[in-house]
């Protein structure tokens, strides 16, 4: 498709987070149309991410407030208007409800632009306390008054939304959450050497991550594959709790317990194998797109709109929930042949530059503006 054949208005892009991903569609963006990208300097905003906004992107700087001081809550809503009343854009696309007290701005967009709201996760999901603790009663309410049109990351999350939100699916449309090779900028080890032996569990250590399942189907591959190793990196739940599944014993893991800065992310995900998915539940996930990124092969549950980026058996392998055999199985399956994990790493790496390429999304989103 051609450029002209999209909107051609001005969008601004705004959100709180997901800062990698949000510099990844404007910059994509900015070849079709007019983006401003408007980001909290004070939350996770490094030199290194602004330095990867795209000259032809223009970046507006906020304040975020996440407590609940009237005062700073108002003078950053203010904020706010101002860079909105600045540029008027036509298209306002927000992710994840923009803020707690967004609803409040919206009354005052006297220029009336269509806001577009992509949701991640139309559910909390078991064990998130920072999503409930952020959550408010009216904020699906206050949603559905303002949003023209959803956004989310896969055809199953359409229905999902829908009964969640208590919207049409009409109002809805699935595109593909892009690549996250965006994570090499951040990294300053360089090249790593990729241990063939290594397996990775990502992320936040939540209850739904089935973090559980990844010890247990380890536990069976060392049996199988003596000098296998396994890493658990990110935070979350405290760690003694999964103490008991460790029956081998923890001398065959690694453990990063921390929260993963960026600058070691990618460190990570380089001297991994293969990357390990066990959730007992998802919507999707961004994990996936930085395995792919670095031309790793998933292994990951059948659940959510988890099988619609995760090809069985082409770009890695899909087990059933809560099952360590099945996952222990294909760990033992692409540790031993070599070929077929470089084989499936290709396959996802080329998923990258298709699919999940960031200019294919921005095709996709531009056409949900013209809705």
């Amino acid at each position: 498709m051609q450029k002209g054949d999209k909107y051609k208005g001005r969008v601004l892009l705004f959100s709180t987070g997901w800062h990698e991903y949000m510099i990844s569609i404007a910059n994509a963006m900015s070849r079709y149309v007019e983006v401003i990208l408007v980001l909290p300097e004070n939350h996770k905003l490094t030199p290194i991410h602004t330095a990867l906004i795209d000259s032809k992107v223009r970046f507006e700087p906020f304040h975020v407030v996440f407590h609940k001081s009237i005062r700073d809550n108002f003078r950053m809503l203010l904020g706010i208007y101002r860079i909105f009343k600045k540029y008027k854009p036509g298209i306002i696309h927000i992710q994840a409800n923009g803020h707690n007290n967004f609803h409040y701005l919206v009354p005052f967009l006297v220029f009336r632009p269509k806001i577009i709201n992509t949701i991640h996760d139309p559910e909390y999901h078991l064990g998130d306390k920072v999503s409930l603790a952020q959550r408010r009663r009216f904020t699906k309410v206050w949603s559905r008054l303002y949003t023209h049109h959803y956004i989310v990351h896969g055809d199953f999350l359409v229905s999902e939304l829908s009964k969640s939100y208590k919207v049409s699916v009409e109002k809805i449309s699935p595109v593909p959450h892009g690549h996250l090779g965006i994570y090499k900028h951040f990294q300053i080890e360089g090249e790593v050497s990729e241990n063939p032996k290594m397996v990775l569990f990502f992320g936040r250590i939540w209850k739904y991550k089935g973090l559980e399942y990844f010890i247990k189907a380890a536990n069976l591959v060392i049996d199988e594959i003596p000098d296998a190793l396994f890493c658990i990196a990110g935070h979350g739940d405290d760690l003694s709790i999964y103490d008991k599944f460790f029956a081998k014993g923890k001398k065959h893991f690694i453990i990063k317990n921390y929260r993963i800065p960026m600058e070691e992310a990618g460190a990570i995900y380089q001297s991994s194998a293969i990357v390990v998915l066990p959730y007992l539940e998802a919507t999707q996930s961004g994990v996936i797109p930085v395995a792919f990124a670095y031309g790793k092969p998933v292994i990951a549950s059948r659940t959510g709109a988890i099988p619609e980026v995760v090809e069985d058996g082409v770009t890695g392998f899909l087990t059933e929930p809560a099952n360590e055999i099945q996952i222990a199985e294909k760990i033992i399956t692409l540790l031993k042949d070599k070929d077929l994990r470089i084989h499936m790493g290709k396959a996802a790496e080329e998923k990258t530059r298709n699919d999940l390429s960031w200019d294919s999304i921005t095709l996709k989103t531009l056409e949900v503006y013209k809705k």
